[in-house]
């Protein structure tokens, strides 16, 4: 029986590896995901790109805010006092881009605050005011207070860092909450493109194989059940294959841009022999981040990444097979998809919320048991 499976199980793999879809893709694919978020991040970063400089009236009567509120490459204040209902006036025949209309009242009440503009403002441009006059109205309640500046430039400069140290039965180590949701969430995101992508893979097989009547062929020679456990088994070597590939690539190109990052975070290529080091260079929660992705135990974390991602496979690879083997064409698949996809969306969605708070809670154990 095995060898026979065995024989379905190279035949799946050997086809598919050969391919020069699955050669250009498994190289290109971790290029292009590469480029695709490192465009992501970096106009999430530089998300002013191409934008003017945003020229906003500050309408104060009461003088409250004159040159408090801090002039940038986005944003360029000009302080005066326009009648109220003259805002479009004042937009129009100066070429304001805002009018932003202070009300006559004591600090205590500052929270009618009105903003008017020709079109829709930005809502950074909005959180960049908001925040603005927050911080202007604390200092000056805070004067009035009695607080001195030196305190208040104490207390507005004051930061805190909470590092988390996990306690093992073999003393403490170094953790962080940010790493570790990382790595799980990526974990969970690359299981589910997986299952999906060779989920529907075996699929797609089983229906093509209906339609050109192979299927008819092969029965005569091996057991449906072989046929299916054979299937299964070639389509999960290749994408552990593929997956490998991916590892030994991103393991590459991540030493170049491992450096990248460090410089840009002020650490000197020299200074990252050690863990320390990257933690002791001054760049803040970020050196902590790199410090304890550095500490994890890989091997365990990889080992239990192919754990969940085969047994998850064989599990949903086989409702995919079931599905394909009810239907006569592609067509007709779309209505059985949804029970499948709802379970892979329900536990990544439990991943962001549920698990995420509650890490150690009986929902995230029971849904770390079913693959």
């Amino acid at each position: 029986m095995f060898k026979k499976i065995w024989l379905v199980t190279s035949r799946e793999y050997t086809t598919r590896v050969r391919k020069k879809s699955f050669i250009i893709m498994t190289i290109a694919a971790p290029l292009l995901m590469v480029l695709f978020y490192g465009i992501i991040i970096y106009f999430s970063i530089n998300k002013d790109i191409g934008s003017t400089t945003k020229k906003i009236f500050v309408s104060d009567k009461q003088g409250i805010f004159i040159n408090k509120l801090t002039n940038s490459e986005l944003v360029n204040f000009t302080f005066g006092y326009v009648n109220e209902n003259e805002e479009s006036k004042k937009l129009t025949d100066e070429n304001y881009y805002a009018v932003l209309q202070i009300p006559d009242s004591s600090l205590n009440n500052l929270h009618r605050v009105k903003m008017f503009s020709k079109e829709q403002p930005s809502l950074s441009t909005v959180m960049l005011i908001e925040n603005m006059l927050e911080d202007e109205i604390k200092n000056m309640l805070l004067k009035e207070h009695g607080i001195n500046g030196e305190a208040l430039k104490l207390i507005n400069e004051n930061e805190l860092n909470v590092k988390t140290i996990k306690v093992t039965e073999t003393g403490t180590e170094n953790s962080n909450v940010g790493a570790s949701m990382i790595i799980g969430y990526l974990g969970a995101i690359i299981i589910y493109m997986f299952i999906f992508i060779y989920g529907v893979q075996i699929m797609r097989g089983v229906i093509e194989e209906k339609s050109n009547r192979i299927v008819e062929v092969i029965i005569s020679s091996v057991k449906p059940f072989q046929l299916m456990m054979g299937k299964i088994a070639g389509i999960a070597l290749v994408g552990l294959t593929q997956f490998s590939i991916w590892v030994l690539i991103v393991t590459v190109v991540g030493s170049s841009v491992s450096g990248l990052v460090m410089g840009a975070i002020g650490v000197e290529a020299s200074n990252l022999q050690t863990a320390n080091a990257v933690a002791q260079s001054g760049s803040g929660e970020i050196g902590e981040m790199v410090q304890a992705l550095l500490q994890f135990n890989f091997t365990y974390i990889i080992g239990m990444f192919l754990f969940y991602f085969i047994a998850g496979y064989l599990f949903y690879g086989s409702l995919f097979a079931a599905i394909g083997s009810a239907v006569d064409n592609e067509t007709d698949t779309q209505q059985f998809m949804l029970p499948i996809t709802m379970p892979l969306i329900f536990a990544l969605v439990l991943a962001q919320s549920a698990v995420g708070s509650n890490p150690n809670g009986d929902l995230a154990v029971w849904l770390s048991i079913i693959p």
